[in-house]
């Protein structure tokens, strides 16, 4: 086991995103398809946002791979990268709609002390490992970066997942108030990213299409001053 370990980690980064991003899609669709039928069998609308933002999320890791492994040149990384970042953004009003939409829920789900500690435990450990991948994409190429600070925005809201476990071994008034308070920052957090991404790639497209177009222009000057 150590072994193939050691053998996936010496595989190029790049190779390891196309992989991990096939998984994603094909995890976050298990997720979809189970809690789409069970939102529509039990009439949840909530259940149903819910599993819209989970394919969402899995459609960003599944176009930063498909980008990494098909894409050519710059224009079609960037473009990829713009795509991403639109998906991100609805998957997070997806998220801000489905949180938002607890806060008049009398219900809330009850957890048992130690499932409350291993969801806990399990919310630290992604955070940790997708801020140790943020650190590790400077210098990696726009598509790396979405896919590992789409891995953050899922860390995040694992955050959420682990307030609603510890609340509900306490005995606090409006615990769904404030579930759905910190569900409305986090959604808002990765709407953030959505933003920044959709338009860093807007400002890289404009750069890059303008150095495209002046180049040409440089060239059509040249000829026509050999023809002169």
């Amino acid at each position: 086991m150590k072994d193939l370990i050691r053998t996936f980690r010496r595989i190029p980064e790049k190779n390891r995103t196309i992989a991990y991003g096939i998984m994603a899609l094909l995890k976050n669709l298990c997720y979809f398809a189970f809690k789409i039928t069970v939102g529509i069998l039990f009439k949840t609308p909530l259940l149903i946002a819910i599993a819209v933002y989970n394919l969402l999320i899995g459609l960003v890791k599944a176009n930063c791979s498909r980008g990494l492994w098909k894409n050519k040149d710059d224009l079609k990384d960037i473009k990829t990268y713009i795509r991403g970042a639109a998906i991100l953004i609805l998957s997070s009003i997806s998220y801000i709609i489905y949180t938002a939409n607890q806060v008049g829920n009398p219900y809330g789900i009850q957890y048992n002390t130690i499932i409350a500690i291993a969801i806990a435990a399990f919310a630290a450990y992604s955070v940790t490992l997708s801020i140790t991948g943020l650190y590790h994409t400077i210098g990696k190429t726009m598509l790396i970066k979405q896919y590992k600070f789409t891995n953050f925005s899922t860390a995040l809201t694992n955050l959420v997942l682990t307030q609603i476990a510890i609340l509900s071994l306490m005995p606090v008034a409006r615990m769904n108030f404030y579930n759905a308070l910190l569900g409305i920052i986090v959604g808002s957090v990765i709407l953030g990213f959505g933003l920044y991404m959709l338009i860093h790639g807007l400002v890289h497209l404009k750069v890059y299409t303008t150095g495209i177009t002046n180049k040409k222009k440089l060239n059509n000057k040249e000829v026509n001053n050999e023809k002169k």
